[in-house]
């Protein structure tokens, strides 16, 4: 069970680590959701989420927020290694379960060529 935790360790906390994302990456888009992306050099696989105030009130980021870091939880495993990920969802995101999360999140992952398929 270990390999599905969220730890801090999974996360880009810092302004630098979000500014490395922006700078070095690469943008992919779905209907729901925007994502930056680069590849490190180490092996951790690391989510930062951003929602905007435009996307609804507090409770309504807040289920996001929750929703997309489970969606990252559970599919972490087929990213490629050293993936850095900021998910941000457009405004007027209609995500409402885990189920929609997971698809957008794979369908970004698919998008920005970030599966990984056991090179």
């Amino acid at each position: 069970m270990k390999q599905f935790a969220f730890s801090r360790a999974s996360r880009l906390r810092l302004k630098k680590e979000f500014e490395a994302v922006f700078d070095a990456g690469h943008k992919a888009a779905t209907g729901e959701l925007v994502g930056w992306y680069y590849r490190a050099a180490d092996k951790k696989k690391k989510v930062g989420l951003m929602v905007s105030k435009k996307t609804g009130g507090a409770v309504k980021r807040n289920r996001l927020k929750r929703l997309l870091r489970e969606a990252f939880r559970l599919d972490r495993t087929e990213l490629k290694e050293g993936t850095r990920l900021i998910i941000y969802p457009k405004a007027g995101c209609a995500m409402d379960n885990l189920a929609q999360a997971r698809k957008e999140l794979d369908t970004l992952r698919r998008r920005a060529r970030l599966n990984d398929d056991g090179e």
